[in-house]
């Protein structure tokens, strides 16, 4: 055997043991930071719907051409969202959280904060987003499609308005306009509010 095959067979060698290593290391990790990692003792999920069990849905397409985003003032931590959808063909939507910056141009200018994309998933599912744990604050929900897909909204006619959830079309104001969205709060409120 020439000296030239033997030092490629070494290294050969020595590049799997070092990948194995690797993931044996990773594993041992995952494994431990688990075992160590438990979820703070108050903690208490919480799914608070934006739109009302009595309003009748109707389909928002979002494309190439047209977003939908969402503005809320949560005034809990929260951990994600969940949003209702239509499964339209070889769909595909991203959901993408920025917090709120003094206007809607401002906001989607700015750092994302977290960006979601989901494809092909079936009529009337309920996306799932996690965040991580986000402080109380103003933030904006922007959901976008390179392709197309649809958000179960509602209308409703309203003396007020309540500015403590607001929808944009295309960064205009969409009045009186709610999608099927919920916020996933760290913890029940203590005054019953989590938007103000």
């Amino acid at each position: 055997m020439n000296k030239y095959k033997v030092a490629d067979t070494v290294l050969t060698m020595l590049v799997i043991l070092i990948a194995a290593a690797a993931v044996i290391a990773g594993i041992v990790f995952t494994v431990q930071w688990l075992s160590s990692h438990e979820e703070p003792e108050d903690r208490e999920y919480k799914s608070v719907k934006i739109y009302g069990e009595d309003q009748i849905p109707s389909k928002f397409t979002v494309n190439k051409e047209r977003t939908l985003a969402v503005y809320f003032n949560a005034l809990a931590p929260f951990s994600g969202m969940d949003v209702i959808c239509a499964g339209a063909e070889k769909n595909r939507l991203e959901i993408t959280l920025y917090a709120f910056d003094a206007d809607y141009a401002t906001t989607v200018a700015g750092k994302k904060l977290a960006d979601v994309r989901f494809t092909d998933f079936e009529d009337g599912a309920s996306l799932a987003v996690s965040f991580g744990t986000v402080p109380a604050g103003e933030y904006l929900a922007v959901f976008s499609s390179d392709r197309s897909a649809e958000i179960y909204c509602s209308y409703y006619q309203s003396e007020t308005a309540d500015n403590s959830v607001v929808v944009y079309d295309n960064g205009d104001l969409l009045l009186n306009c709610v999608p099927y969205m919920s916020v996933i709060f760290d913890r029940t409120a203590e005054n019953g509010k989590y938007f103000g």
